[in-house]
This record gives C-alpha cells, structure tokens and sequence, in this order.
C-alpha cells in the first residue's frame, strides 16, 4: 500500500471511530486524557525492549503538549 493510501485510510478509519465516540457521547475530555496517557505511556516505555526513535520520543511530546493545552481549554 502506497504511503498517499496509508494517509487516506487511516483518515477514514479516524472518521469511523470518532462517529461510534460521538454516538455514544463521549466527551472530549475522556477522549484527549485518554489520549495524553497513553503517548505519556509510550514515552516511559522508550527504556523496554522497542526504543523510541528521538524522532517518536519528539513527535510524542509534541502531541502531548497540544493536547495538554487543548485539554486546558474544555
């Protein structure tokens, strides 16, 4: 599967699951400390036997920054 293929499906699939969320009701809040525990996770997991590149070890702080901040503001 070419990498343009892989950005579109994983998109649609996105789509997907944030319907069944928004069906059930689940509120952003939920959605995002969900989200910002398990990219801490994976962060303190760098010293298993799966190393994060400081490319993953970056695009994870990332992450949890944005969504730190987005947190802050629901």
């Amino acid at each position: 599967m070419s990498h343009l293929s892989e950005i579109i499906e994983n998109h649609k699939n996105l789509d997907d699951l944030f319907a069944i969320i928004k069906h059930y009701g689940v509120s952003a809040e939920f959605v995002t400390d969900a989200l910002v525990q398990r990219f801490e996770q994976i962060q303190k997991d760098e010293d298993g036997e799966d190393k994060n590149t400081e490319e993953e070890s970056a695009y994870c702080a990332e992450i949890i920054d944005s969504l730190s901040q987005y947190y802050a503001r629901l």
